[in-house]
């Protein structure tokens, strides 16, 4: 079954306020702390069960409303690291779960300063509970880092079915224990170098040093830090926090991003890079040169000449597009992105992640709108004395 498929894009805002979760008839409402968030509203709902528990005096449940395959939801709880920084924190519950047509697991992820680069994650997903099985006790095990801010941690299900947890627990664990973390160091093999010709080398899951950027998303041997970070396995196959996978097979670049099918070749080596092909069945067109940046979607469409000012970083090109004195539209290109031999998956999922629409840069002012002409509407919106000048 094609997992990736199922997992919806919503990891990265797991902290926001959740939606109430509705109980079924019986239960009661969600114990303090836990909350439900969801791919979409009214596809999922949590509970209590006085009487299908494993191991507790209750249990909670999280199950599907509809029968869309393409959903997810979890039920989770989120809290301060303090307690645990410089320690390894098991996240372990006793689970069932009926008729799961998708996948479901325990799950915790460690967030420190950016939320766009969380410092370990694990969702059970590389051993996921499908199907229909009796209580069972699981667990995740995360290090958790000295900068630690968040912890959240919770049940969570792609597709349809229901699955119940109790007994949870959070303990601190010796070096005894093994880690499950998907972002845990791992060896990877160069990019500049089919695999077998390069000696692999480490790259730690924390390692900030990039080789090139696009926009605000770095990139390096075995990191991409765009919103959902992808990370490369030792098998070479690039994937992310929602367990989406990028290939590279030469200047291909093929898998899934955004939940889209992602079919492009990357052709490089003079003074322009062409990058070319379909994204969720929309042709793609990316053209990098030292004159402009083009960037073509379907409909939408981003053209950026370059701006050499002088204080533009000297690893950049800085693509800008101005209205007057106002920037409308910016993005950096930078290092390794603009080599004659970009690594190619790095560069298509930094482009992809910075969009195709503009994006204004930092301490921009928005650009005026045209003034309101009705005495009138300006009056009402004052809301004094109501009365309405001549």
């Amino acid at each position: 079954m094609d997992f990736r498929k199922k997992l919806a894009a919503l990891l990265l805002a797991l902290a926001a306020t959740a939606a109430g979760a509705q109980p079924s008839d019986g239960a009661q409402k969600l114990p303090v702390g836990w909350y439900v968030t969801e791919s979409a509203p009214k596809r999922y709902e949590a509970g209590v069960d006085n009487s299908a528990r494993c191991e507790g005096t209750r249990s909670a449940y999280l199950r599907s409303l509809t029968q869309d395959e393409n959903g997810y939801g979890t039920f989770m709880q989120a809290f301060g690291a303090q307690d645990f920084r410089g320690k390894r924190l098991r996240f372990s519950a006793a689970v069932r779960f009926k008729d799961v047509d998708g996948w479901a697991g325990l799950w915790m992820r460690v967030e420190g300063p950016d939320p766009k680069q969380p410092l370990a994650f694990d969702n059970m997903q590389s051993r996921a509970l499908v199907g229909t099985a009796a209580c069972k006790r699981y667990d995740v095990v995360l290090d958790v880092p000295k900068e630690a801010t968040t912890i959240m941690a919770g049940l969570i299900m792609s597709g349809t079915g229901q699955a119940w947890l109790d007994g949870v627990r959070f303990e601190v664990v010796d070096a005894s224990v093994p880690v499950t973390d998907l972002l845990a160091s791992r060896p990877v093999v160069a990019s500049t170098g089919p695999a077998g010709l390069d000696e692999p080398f480490p790259v730690a899951k924390n390692d900030q040093v990039p080789l090139g950027r696009v926009g605000d998303v770095w990139f390096n041997h075995g990191r991409v830090a765009a919103d959902k970070p992808y990370t490369k396995r030792t098998d070479g196959v690039w994937v992310s926090i929602l367990s989406e996978e990028v290939y590279e097979h030469g200047i291909e670049v093929t898998g899934t991003y955004g939940q889209r099918p992602l079919d492009l070749k990357v052709k490089a080596g003079g003074p322009r890079t062409l990058i070319d092909g379909t994204w969720g069945g929309e042709a793609v067109n990316i053209v990098i040169s030292p004159e402009k940046l083009v960037m073509r979607w379907g409909r939408l469409t981003r053209e950026l000449p370059r701006d050499k000012s002088p204080q533009v970083d000297a690893t950049c090109n800085r693509y800008q597009l101005n209205d007057g004195p106002r920037v409308t539209d910016q993005l950096d290109v930078c290092g390794a992105a603009l080599g004659t031999r970009p690594p190619s998956a790095q560069l298509v999922v930094a482009l992809l992640a910075n969009g195709f629409r503009p994006t204004l840069p930092p301490q921009t002012f928005p650009i005026p709108q045209p003034p309101v002409r009705s005495r009138q509407a300006l009056d009402t919106e004052r809301g004094g004395s109501g009365t309405v000048a001549p």
